[in-house]
């Protein structure tokens, strides 16, 4: 999955890699003194012993938790609102519960910082000093124990680090049965790195590790998030008879020259773009990604993102790397059916023989089309939001023959898209969410809000809808999607007390590759944060969630933001288990 190491030639990375086989065995030592250390004071990571334990691990990188940050906060603060105004939101009201969440959510996603404003390449982090050890290695390891693996970070001068804030991802697998799960990783902010698995299959289990950004590189994207929202640029074309001007457009532009104010109605979502010259705003036809900015790092910024260097590059383990796990001694526990409302763990499942099993709820198997079709029978199915969620209706329409496409007439790839199966009275719709959206062209008619066409619903339990929004709010500032969100949760919740019996599912974030072409647009720094957020909004409402975030970080394929079947199918699987739970539904 990764590939490249850094060097000019073969003699440097073998003289790179001796002086760091080396660097591994003082590096254990020191390991092994931390540890011995971090007894005698009862740190405490103690508390997150593996022997015997639950899985409580809490998600990196482990702030006070919601209800601690709830707590602390005594009267609104209301900053992030200030900074909506500044993008357009002037005319919003919010109510009391809005501006605290707005402010208890900006606490609870903040990442730690390095103690120096600027920090020199050598001083950051690099995978190739660093390596990880399994802790308590020597025991006999069952499914449902713990497995918990540390590792400290060093620079590229081979000195540890007394800082965190470095971004990892981490998953254990076993390639023979096609078995993964995604690991949570505790930030010490000093240096160390604990990462929790729970152990839930038999077998040789390998532990895979990666540095997705360091430190230092996170400060860069933080920066960009706040002050550089123009790096993608969104485009219109306006046409009245023979003349036709495109113009740029975001959610925040400099006038520099007259603007064409698009902001929603309904929602008050602001949009703008430039007026173009002798024709009117209301002549915009259309909507489409424009371009991304280049030249947008200062100094040596550039250096903190190489991608054979210190961008998703895999940390190796300073001794073994995978431990033997034997069979439970207890009986296997049948799950609940899978129904809304339950809250969403970590990890909330595993793939065992490329099949997703959930931790928390039975996954029925959709393998034949006339499953999926008496699952669907007289329901409609609206799927709103972006890309991930039309390739649900394009492998649905592929994989059920009586589900065909109705054609609007709509760019594919845009929609929006309808499917009809009238023997069985099936509807299967998909709408992309409105903007800010980074497609290909697209009718400025079809730009709907999620939140206005939830208004537009009746609901009942032939109605289902499915959410994802994620990925095109990567490069905007995170107050745009907590408010975003906020608009979407107050729709969900009038439609469910109209109709309690609607199912409402909320799809979650994909991990993507990372190619230098969008680090600094789409890390997938960017959308853990965002998945973040959007976990706790809907957390404790009558919803349902498939963890696509954890169901592509943990396959063994490489990273997609436009995962495979094989992962598609599996998210369908849990999808309908949650429409369908039992053959009776």
């Amino acid at each position: 999955m990764y590939t490249g190491v850094r060097g000019n030639s073969n003699m440097d990375e073998q003289a790179t890699r001796k002086n760091t086989k080396v660097g591994r065995f003082l590096i254990v030592a020191l390991l092994a003194l931390a540890l011995v250390f971090l007894n005698m004071q009862h740190i405490k990571f103690k508390q997150f012993s593996i022997s015997g334990a639950k899985s409580v691990w809490i998600r990196y990188p482990a702030p006070k938790n919601y209800s601690t940050l709830l707590q602390e906060v005594k009267m609104p603060k209301t900053e992030w609102i200030h900074k909506l105004m500044q993008y357009g939101y002037q005319n919003h009201s919010f109510t009391l519960e809005e501006r605290t969440e707005g402010t208890v959510l900006m606490k609870m996603i903040e990442w730690p910082m390095p103690p120096d404003p600027i920090v020199p390449f050598r001083k950051s982090s690099d995978p190739l000093h660093t390596c990880f050890i399994i802790l308590n290695s020597e025991k006999t390891f069952h499914v449902g124990d713990q497995l918990q693996v540390m590792l400290r970070m060093f620079d590229f001068d081979g000195n540890p680090k007394q800082y965190g804030g470095d971004y990892l991802q981490a998953r254990i697998h076993t390639p023979e049965l096609k078995a993964g799960s995604a690991g949570t990783v505790i930030d010490n902010q000093n240096g160390y790195y604990y990462i929790n698995f729970t152990l839930s299959w038999p077998g040789k289990v390998q532990v895979s590790l990666s540095l997705i950004h360091p430190s230092e590189g996170i400060e860069v994207l933080k920066r960009l998030r706040e002050e550089r929202s123009d790096r993608v640029y969104l485009k219109s074309t306006f046409k009245a008879g023979a003349i036709s001007k495109t113009t740029v457009c975001n959610l925040i532009l400099t006038p520099t020259k007259p603007l064409c104010n698009f902001t929603d109605l309904r929602t008050g979502e602001p949009w703008f773009c430039y007026k173009p010259e002798n024709l009117p705003c209301s002549t915009r036809i259309n909507h489409a990604v424009g371009g991304y900015l280049t030249d947008i790092l200062i100094g040596e910024e550039r250096l903190f993102f190489q991608s054979k260097v210190n961008i998703k590059k895999p940390i190796l383990p300073c001794a073994m790397g995978y431990i033997i796990v034997e069979p439970s001694p207890q009986p296997t526990t049948v799950l609940d059916e899978c129904v809304q409302g339950k809250p969403m763990l970590s990890p909330s499942g595993f793939y065992y023989k490329d099949q997703w099993m959930s931790l928390t709820c039975n996954i029925r198997r959709f393998n034949t089309p006339a499953k999926v079709t008496e699952c669907l029978r007289r329901k409609k199915v609206h799927l709103f939001g972006d890309s991930t969620l039309r390739q649900w209706f394009e492998y649905l329409t592929k994989f059920v023959p009586g589900i065909r496409w109705f054609d609007l007439g709509n760019p594919i790839k845009a929609g929006p898209l309808c499917a009809l199966d009238m023997q069985n009275n099936i509807m299967l719709e998909y709408c992309a969410h409105g903007p800010p959206i980074q497609f290909t062209t697209l009718s400025s008619q079809h730009l709907y809000y999620i939140s206005n066409k939830l208004n537009e619903i009746k609901g009942g339990k032939d109605t289902v809808i499915c959410i994802a929004i994620c990925a095109h709010f990567c490069s905007f500032p995170v107050e745009v999607y907590i408010r975003r969100l906020q608009h979407i949760r107050r729709s969900v919740l009038h439609l469910l007390s109209r109709n309690p019996d609607t199912v409402v599912v909320i799809k979650t974030a994909n991990v993507r590759a990372l190619t230098q072409d969008v680090i600094l647009n789409y890390s997938d720094w960017f959308s853990f944060q965002l998945d973040l957020l959007m976990r706790r909004m809907f957390a404790g409402i009558n919803v349902a969630f498939v963890d696509a975030w954890e169901m592509t970080m943990a396959h063994y394929l490489p990273h997609n933001i436009h995962p495979p079947q094989v992962i598609i199918k599996n998210e369908i699987d849990v999808f309908l288990s949650h429409v369908c739970p039992s053959e009776k539904r």
